[in-house]
């Protein structure tokens, strides 16, 4: 391990102390997007929230879901099922950022792939499905946000610290480390960069800097995970399930609340 990487690990855990000395819970979730199908990359995140006891939201995008999926959720009660749009399809014109939940179609063509989407999940997943949208690209417009109420949603997710106020009476709870790099060709931010993304936003939530209400989301992606990515994860749910201060609260926990 690098000397880094030792100095992030333990800026982390003096932060958890920091809390717990507080008497305060560091609340954390885990959010996965883009699952379809049960591949071997899945069964090993579903298999790794089991071993360390670490309750995992996999957001699915319901035009895209195999009915095999359905089946391999059943079987892991850790799992909670959240909707990533319709069919994760980039609506955008040329020069935009990509966006499938946008203004730029009507809004009653996006509402009714919605109302679709939500049937189709429920059908799918039964118990296991939130009515929580986790929006592809964490993107959507407000007239669409607006919306989601009345199609049947309760919750959003989207990624870094949440604005309540333009949430139109949903329960909102963003994600805040994501450990795939984007703009380099897809690969893993590195253990020192996500241990910091996390520790600042602890950081920001204990000094009242961001809401302190609001746990830490925890973001991946299984179909991009290397393996550096994989390790990672698996050494972040061991490190942190050993510190007293630290609770990872299932979707079902938060969206419900």
């Amino acid at each position: 391990m690098q000397v880094a990487d030792i100095t992030s690990w333990n800026n982390l855990s003096r932060e958890f102390d920091n809390w717990g000395q507080r008497g305060q819970t560091v609340d954390l979730w885990w959010r996965d997007d883009d699952a379809e199908r049960p591949i071997q990359a899945l069964r090993r995140l579903m298999h790794l929230s089991a071993t360390h006891g670490v309750p995992a939201a996999i957001a699915v995008s319901p035009a895209l879901a195999n009915p095999a999926l359905g089946s391999a959720v059943a079987a892991e009660f850790r799992c909670t099922v959240l909707q990533h749009g319709y069919a994760h399809l980039n609506h955008a014109p040329d020069g935009q950022k990509k966006n499938e939940l946008s203004d730029f179609r009507p809004l009653q063509i996006v509402e009714s792939e919605l109302c679709q989407g939500l049937a189709q999940m429920k059908d799918l997943f039964g118990k296991h499905f939130l009515p929580v949208m986790v929006p592809p690209w964490n993107r959507i417009a407000d007239g669409v946000l607006a919306r989601l109420g009345g199609i049947g949603f309760t919750g959003v997710s989207g990624y870094l610290a949440r604005n309540k106020a333009l949430d139109h009476g949903l329960v909102r709870c963003n994600t805040h480390v994501d450990i795939v790099n984007w703009r380099e060709h897809d690969r893993f931010v590195g253990t020192e960069r996500a241990v910091q993304l996390l520790t600042e936003h602890l950081a920001a939530r204990r000094t009242h800097r961001a809401d302190a209400k609001e746990p830490t989301g925890l973001l991946t992606h299984h179909l991009r995970h290397d393996a550096d990515a994989w390790a990672f994860i698996e050494q972040l749910l061991a490190f942190s399930t050993r510190h007293p201060a630290v609770r990872w609260r299932s979707a079902a926990e938060i969206f419900n609340s």
